[in-house]
C-alpha cells in the first residue's frame, strides 16, 4: 500500500484527567495523577531484574495536522515525520517502536485549529481518532499558551479501545525538543517527577523524601517515595514545578532538612530540554506494563499486528537535475529512481542550508512551477527514502544546480492548469468538491482514476458552478482527477480519507 502526502495557565482545575506540559514558555497548569494510575503504579513488578534490552513493542500511530477550514496553516508533514523519528531515538531505551498505522489526515476546522479551551479538543480527539492506535494531533494551541498535553490511560475521551490521544504544539514540535516525548510518557502512565510534592515540599505527608531508607532514626521520617511523589523509587525527590535551568537546578530540603538538587536528565521533569535524557527503569517498567496483554491500560494498541515493513537500505539515484545544470527556477522538475521498499520520498531543496521546499510525495519526481526557488541563485536538493516502519533514513547525495531567470509561460497550455486548486483536498468518499478554475476555461469532461490510471468514474458536463460530488463508495487511497478543455488536460491528485 502506498502512502501519499502533500505539502503543504491558568491552572488546569477543571479537567482532572488530562496532563499537560509547557515547556517554551515555563507556566504549565497540571492536574495530579488520577488515583487510578497511582493505584497502578504500585502493582507494577520492579524487583524483578530485566534485560540489557527489552523486548521490542511496536505501538501503530495516526498522525492528525490540524488546519484552518480553508486548509490554510498546519504542520508540515515532514516536520511530523521528524519528531517520529526522534521519538524512536528517546524510546529505545525502553524497548517501543512507533510506527505510521496509515496516511496522515488532515483536519481542515476553524474551531479545533483556534480553540479557545479544551472542550473543542475534546470533542475532536472522540471524534476523529482512529481506533487501535496512539493518535497525536499538530495543531495551534496559542490561545491555551500550552506545548502540549497528553490523557492518562483510561481517563480521555473515546472508548476504552480509543482511549485519550497526545495533543501538539506546532511551536513545541521541534524535532531536536523533548515535549513529544515527555507527552508520550503521560499516554502511557508516568506521572511528572515533581507530582504531589510541588505543590507543599515539606509537608511530612504529602512531600516525597529524599531518603531511601524505610527504618530511620527519629524524628527524622522514613522513605515514602512507593507512595508520594510520583511513586517511583529509582527517580530521586523533585520539588520544581516549573521550567528550570540545567544541570545543577535549585537546591532544595526536604522535610528531613535534607539537602538535594533534582535530576535534570529524567523526561518527566521540567528540566531544560538540553538535559532531558532518559527514562528510570521503574519508569520503563510502568511503561510497559500498561501495554502487557490485551487487557491492560494500552493493551489496545497491540490488537493489529505491524505490517512487514521493508527495510530501506539505500537513498534514491539522483537524475534531474543534474550536478551543476542551469534552468530557470520557476520551471525545475526534481527525479529519482525508486528504492525497493520505499512507500514515500522526502526531498529538500535548500538556499545557503535553508530548506526553501521541503516536501513529501509517492512519486519519483516532483515540479516546482513557483517562485520558491530563488533566480541568479546556486542551490542545492536531496532526497530521502521512507515508508510507515522507516522514517530516519539518511538523505543521498546533496547536489548542486543553478536556477536561472525566471521564464514567462503565459503562452504554455500547460501552464494554463498549473494554478487549478481543487478543495478540500485530502477529501473523504462523498464529499462536495470545489474546483478553482483558470479565467475563460471551460471543461469539457472529467474523469476518475484509480493511481495506476484505471477509469474509477466518467463524468461529462457535471460540474455545476464548479462543483463535482465525488462518488460515496470510493475507498480511501489516491486517486486522479483528469479535467480536459480544447487542447489542454490536466492531472490532480485527490487523497480520499478513511
Amino acid at each position: 500500500m502506498k502512502f501519499h502526502f502533500t505539502y503543504l495557565l491558568a491552572l488546569f482545575m477543571s479537567l482532572p484527567f488530562a496532563t499537560l506540559a509547557q515547556f517554551e514558555n515555563g507556566a504549565c497548569g497540571t492536574g495530579p495523577t488520577p488515583e487510578h494510575i497511582r493505584s497502578f503504579i504500585q502493582t507494577v513488578d520492579y524487583s524483578t531484574p530485566q534485560p540489557e534490552d527489552y523486548p521490542v513493542i511496536n505501538i501503530p500511530v495516526t498522525i492528525h495536522i490540524v488546519r484552518n477550514s480553508n486548509g490554510g496553516g498546519g504542520f508540515f508533514e515532514t516536520n511530523a515525520f521528524l519528531t517520529i523519528c526522534d521519538l524512536n531515538n528517546r524510546m529505545a531505551s525502553a524497548g517501543m517502536f512507533f510506527y505510521l498505522a496509515g496516511p496522515v489526515r488532515f483536519i481542515d476546522d476553524d474551531t479545533y485549529y483556534n480553540a479557545p479551551d479544551f472542550s473543542p479538543l475534546f470533542t475532536m480527539i472522540d471524534v476523529e481518532n482512529v481506533p487501535q492506535t496512539m493518535n497525536i494531533y499538530y495543531t495551534n494551541l496559542g490561545q491555551l499558551g500550552l506545548c502540549g498535553f497528553a490523557f492518562y490511560p483510561n481517563s480521555g475521551p473515546g472508548g476504552p479501545q480509543n482511549d485519550g490521544a497526545v495533543v501538539m504544539s506546532f511551536a513545541c514540535s521541534q524535532p531536536t525538543g523533548t515535549t513529544l516525548t515527555h507527552e508520550v510518557g503521560h499516554f502511557f502512565a508516568l506521572p511528572h517527577t515533581f507530582d504531589q510534592t510541588s505543590s507543599n515540599p515539606l509537608s511530612a505527608t504529602s512531600a516525597e523524601r529524599v531518603t531511601r531508607l524505610v527504618n530511620e532514626v527519629a524524628p527524622r521520617l522514613g522513605a515514602n517515595c512507593a507512595t508520594e511523589g510520583d511513586g517511583f523509587c529509582d527517580t530521586p525527590a523533585d520539588f520544581i514545578g516549573t521550567r528550570w535551568s540545567c544541570p545543577t537546578g535549585q537546591v532544595q530540603f526536604d522535610v528531613n532538612g535534607d539537602r538535594f538538587r533534582p535530576d535534570s536528565s529524567f523526561y518527566m521533569s521540567y528540566s531544560n530540554d538540553l538535559c532531558m535524557s532518559r527514562f528510570s527503569t521503574q519508569q520503563i517498567l510502568a511503561m510497559r506494563a500498561t501495554l502487557a496483554n490485551l487487557n491492560a491500560p494500552r493493551g489496545y494498541l497491540l490488537t493489529t499486528p505491524m505490517p512487514a515493513f521493508a527495510a530501506i537500505n539505500q537513498a534514491p539515484a539522483q537524475v534531474t537535475p543534474a550536478i551543476n545544470d542551469t534552468l530557470p527556477g520557476n520551471r525545475v522538475t526534481f527525479s529519482w529512481n525508486s528504492v525497493p521498499g520505499a512507500t514515500a520520498y522526502q526531498i529538500r531543496v535548500l538556499l545557503f542550508n535553508f530548506a526553501v521546499i521541503d516536501t513529501i510525495t509517492a512519486d519519483t519526481f516532483f515540479v516546482s512551477n513557483t517562485r520558491a526557488i530563488r533566480q541568479m541563485r546556486e542551490h542545492s536538493w536531496e532526497v530521502r527514502a521512507i515508508n510507515g516502519g522507516n522514517l530516519c533514513t539518511p538523505y543521498g547525495t546533496r547536489n548542486t544546480f543553478f536556477a536561472s531567470n525566471y521564464v514567462n509561460t503565459t503562452s504554455v497550455n500547460e501552464k494554463q492548469w498549473l494554478d487549478v486548486n481543487i478543495y478540500p483536498n485530502p477529501t473523504r468518499a462523498g464529499a462536495m468538491l470545489h474546483l478553482e478554475l483558470p479565467e475563460n476555461k471551460v471543461i469539457t469532461s472529467l474523469a476518475l482514476r484509480d493511481i495506476q490510471g484505471k477509469l474509477v468514474t466518467e463524468q461529462i458536463n457535471e460540474l455545476q458552478n464548479n462543483r463535482l460530488q465525488l462518488p460515496a463508495d470510493l475507498s480511501p487511497g489516491l486517486y486522479l482527477l483528469e479535467l480536459q478543455a480544447t487542447g489542454s488536460k490536466c492531472l490532480v491528485r485527490i487523497h480520499i480519507l478513511p
